[in-house]
This record gives C-alpha cells, sequence and structure tokens, in this order.
C-alpha cells in the first residue's frame, strides 16, 4: 500500500461498507491527496482536496455539484459513523465528541457536529474525516539552521503549521540537530501526535512525550511538574493565560515551540498575543509558512527580540 494513500484507507476501512466501497474506487492519485471526508445527513458523501468538495456518484465519479446519482447519506448512517469510529463504544468517547472530534488510528480525526440538549449529544447532523498527511522533512530547513532556542512557526489556515511543527518536533526528539530533545507535546486536540490506544498515530520521535485532551495551561503545569523537558511544543497560542504558561516555562529553561495563525510580519506585532511574546524576547526564530512543501521564511535576530 502506498504510504500517501493509508491514511484514507484507513478512515474508508471505519466507515459503512456503502460508503467505504465508492470511496476505495477513487484513483490512488485522488486517495494520497484528499484532505478531507465529509458526510451529512439529507446530503451527499463528498471529499475535498485542492480546496474544493467534490461529490461522489455511485460508480465514484467526482462532481462539483450533487448529482441525481450521487451517494446519499441519511441521518441513521451518521450514528452507524459515529459507532465504527468510536470502535463501538460512544459512550467512552464522550468527552471528545462534546469537544466536536474523535480521534481515529493513523492519526485522522472526525469531526462531529450535531444537536446538544443539557449538555448530551443527542443528534449527529454531520461528520469531517480529516485525513493526516504527514510530512516527514517538512521541517528540515528549520533544523539544518537550528541552533535552540524557542520558535514561532506562523502562517494563514492550511498553509501546514501543524505539519511543520509536528515534523520539528520528530526531528528534534530524533536528534536530527545533533542532540536529542526531550520534548514535551501538548496535544490539547490530539492533531499533532493524534494518539489512539495510548499510542501516538504519527511519528512525533522516540524522546517524545504526549499529554492529550488538557487545555495548555494545565497541559504546560504537568509537562514542567513530571516530564522535565528540553522543549514545550503545542499547536495554536492565543489566551493570555498561554502565554503565562510559555513564560513560565522558559523561566525554567525550557524552550517553546508553537504556532500562531498569522500570515505577515505586520499582522504578527499587531496580534495581542502575539505581540506580547515577541515583546518578551523568549521567542529566538520566527517562521513564516506559505504552502505545504515551500521554503519557509525563518527570521532571528531583531524581530524576536
Amino acid at each position: 500500500m502506498e504510504t500517501k494513500t493509508k491514511g484514507y484507507v484507513s478512515a474508508c476501512d471505519l466507515l459503512p461498507q456503502k460508503f467505504a466501497r465508492v470511496l476505495k474506487l477513487l484513483p490512488p492519485n485522488i486517495q494520497a491527496k484528499t484532505e478531507e471526508i465529509r458526510l451529512r445527513a439529507g446530503g451527499m458523501l463528498a471529499v475535498v482536496f485542492g480546496g474544493k468538495t467534490y461529490f461522489l456518484t455511485n460508480a465514484a465519479e467526482l462532481t462539483l455539484t450533487p448529482q441525481q446519482n450521487s451517494v446519499l447519506v441519511a441521518a441513521a448512517d451518521l450514528f452507524e459513523v459515529a459507532r465504527l469510529i468510536c470502535n463501538n463504544s460512544v459512550y467512552s468517547h464522550q468527552d471528545e465528541i462534546l469537544n466536536g472530534y474523535v480521534t481515529m488510528p493513523f492519526g485522522n480525526r472526525a469531526g462531529v457536529c450535531g444537536v446538544f440538549r443539557q449538555g448530551k449529544f443527542c443528534d449527529i447532523t454531520s461528520v469531517n474525516i480529516r485525513i493526516s498527511h504527514q510530512i516527514i522533512g517538512a521541517a528540515k530547513n528549520l533544523i539544518q539552521n537550528y541552533g535552540g532556542g524557542s520558535v514561532l512557526i506562523c502562517g494563514p489556515p492550511g498553509s501546514g503549521k501543524t505539519t511543520f511543527l509536528r515534523d520539528f518536533v520528530r526531528s528534534l526528539s530524533n536528534g536530527e540537530t545533533g542532540k536529542s530533545y526531550r520534548v514535551s507535546v501538548i496535544d490539547t486536540r490530539g492533531e499533532i501526535a493524534a494518539v489512539a490506544g495510548g499510542v501516538p498515530q504519527n511519528d512525533v520521535g522516540f524522546n517524545t512525550d504526549v499529554i492529550s485532551g488538557r487545555p495548555k495551561p494545565e497541559g504546560i503545569e504537568v509537562a514542567l511538574r513530571s516530564m522535565s523537558p528540553e522543549v514545550i511544543a503545542f499547536d495554536e497560542i492565543g489566551t493570555e493565560k498561554e502565554l503565562s504558561g510559555v513564560m513560565q516555562s522558559v523561566n525554567t529553561g525550557v524552550f517553546i515551540v508553537t504556532t500562531a495563525h498569522i500570515g505577515s510580519e505586520a499582522e504578527l506585532k499587531k496580534r495581542g498575543v502575539t505581540k506580547n511574546l515577541i515583546k518578551s524576547g523568549v521567542i529566538n526564530k520566527i517562521v513564516f509558512l506559505k504552502k505545504v512543501g515551500e521554503l519557509p521564511l525563518i527570521l532571528e535576530g531583531e524581530i524576536c527580540g
């Protein structure tokens, strides 16, 4: 099986046969670049890649608008989908579902939308399976120029920040800089390591510990107290409480690696939390991403202090 399609096939294997059969009929090149599989109650089965949504016919043809022979998704199908992606135990995944997602094998994640009543999830209206695409070597340009320190990875949505972060963590952990760093990953939403059954589904390195499902400030505190990390990594710094956790880490000599939804240097200096993060002087390098696969812009020096 091609490595690029393993995540896709793994996701299909956890879907009802009526959907899996059609999805597996798509050509390998389409499977390899599919980013999402979308199912909506009363809607049509769809896949997303290249910034577009395509609906599938029963003959596995792709169309930009639903057709009479498109694959229909019934409300009852989504309960079956939920049962399968939760390994026949929806109850044990209630906390994840209430947070809007379920972590699946191979690093895939299923976003879940529906109706909540009295704090409980009652009806499922849509499921969006995001296919994991780990890119080994995505952070090689940063690794080649890394001499220690804290790093902020910036980019607009869809630029590959989490992919870049994951590969940077893997590289630091595996000693690709000449030293194997002890890394603690605070994986609040399961997007970095994607732990399932206690085992990271993504390769985050052999010297990495993962704390999943806890808010980032709490996760940082736990890591500092119990794992003696040299690097703490987490996705999307966005609150003053998270910034406080960063400052606590840096004050104990631990490097921080995190990301931010920011597309330019000008925006970086205007956004509240990241502006304060930069002003604090704790960031040694800033990486700007455009698209996955493009060389990143790596800044250091004056802008970082």
